[in-house]
């Protein structure tokens, strides 16, 4: 049978889907882009909040207590509330256990900067200044702050965020480095735990349609164009408990689990044969594991025999389409029994 190979890029790391009698894993999760989600910051303060804020100018409320963004620090987890349009409110330290949508690793003092760019009279920093400062600023304090466990290829990203609008007028200059999870459309997500005790894969729990876009997975609706439906989550750990299993190793064990999983979410081995869909999985590479993930995705996906996804839409367990057709009527054959 032939082999073909759909291969993706993105910052240095390398993809790839190879497409056999089973469809083998290997689709990376990058990271998302470091930069402060929903807007030019997460901290975008409601109409009331920027009222105080501009009260305050010291760093607190109207009843004298200190704003949470000035005291929250390393170790520190954070929430906020958002809003429509990237105005967001309710910005409060949590415990880590917590929903939160921050882990703070470190505060930097942006007026200490070694240029007059975040002087009295300075905008805040854009996207693109914010995530040249992770890269100056964050990154190495946040790797430092989760001892390595940060996996390059999961669901935590680091970014920075900054003081209210409100705030930052008022001559705040405090930048909270830290990690988040974001949705495809950058926006922080709710997490609990700290990171560095996390299973960071970038997973989905069954049932999940995902969209691959670059190198990147994305849950969406499954009326939606996607590339692939979540048939289960996989525990490497309790397979490989000694250590990091290379990919072959992987593959040879996933082959088989997901090949059932895909029979057993579909109704048996001839709904599956009928779909014309083929069994997919995720692995991980070795930084992965070292960082501490273990979970890797089944699913169920069509490959073009070029190489690459086809157009999945519609819950596959009913009516979909595969680039915008029904699956193809499948010749006769004899079912394969005891399954």
């Amino acid at each position: 049978m032939s082999l073909s190979t759909a291969k993706r890029t993105r910052r240095g790391r390398s993809v790839g889907v190879t497409l056999t009698a089973a469809l083998c894993g290997g689709v990376a999760a990058a990271a998302f882009a470091a930069a402060a989600p929903e807007g030019s910051t997460p901290l975008a303060p409601s109409s009331t909040s920027a009222s105080n804020s501009a009260k305050g100018g010291n760093g607190k409320n109207d009843s004298g207590e200190v704003d949470p963004f000035t005291t929250a620090n390393a170790g520190d987890c954070v929430n906020w509330t958002p809003g429509p349009n990237g105005v967001n409110s309710g910005f409060t330290t949590v415990d880590c256990s917590q929903p939160h949508r921050f882990e703070v690793s470190s505060r930097e003092d942006l007026s200490k900067y070694p240029t007059s760019e975040f002087g009295p009279d300075a905008a805040q920093p854009d996207l693109n200044r914010q995530e040249q400062l992770t890269e100056e600023l964050c990154t190495g304090p946040t790797l430092k702050y989760l001892q390595g466990k940060l996996d390059p290829e999961g669901r935590y990203s680091i970014s920075p965020i900054l003081p209210p609008q409100a705030a930052w007028a008022d001559g705040d200059r405090t930048m909270l480095c830290g990690v988040m999870v974001q949705d495809a459309q950058g926006r922080s997500v709710e997490t609990t735990g700290f990171a560095a005790q996390q299973d960071q894969a970038r997973v989905f729990p069954a049932d999940t349609c995902v969209r691959v876009d670059g190198d990147v997975p994305n849950e969406v609706p499954c009326d939606e164009d996607h590339s692939w439906q979540v048939t289960s989550v996989v525990n490497l750990g309790e397979h490989f408990p000694q250590g990091w299993p290379t990919i072959q190793q992987q593959n040879d064990y996933l082959n088989g689990v997901c090949t059932e999983a895909a029979r057993a979410y579909l109704g048996g081995d001839d709904a599956l044969y009928n779909s014309t869909l083929t069994p997919f999985w995720t692995t991980l590479q070795q930084q992965s594991w070292d960082a501490g993930s273990r979970s890797v995705n089944c699913a169920l996906t069509y490959g073009h025999p070029g190489g690459g996804f086809a157009t999945l839409k519609g819950d596959v367990r009913k009516e979909f389409t595969i680039d915008g057709q029904p699956p193809a009527k499948q010749p006769p054959r004899n079912p394969l029994r005891n399954r």
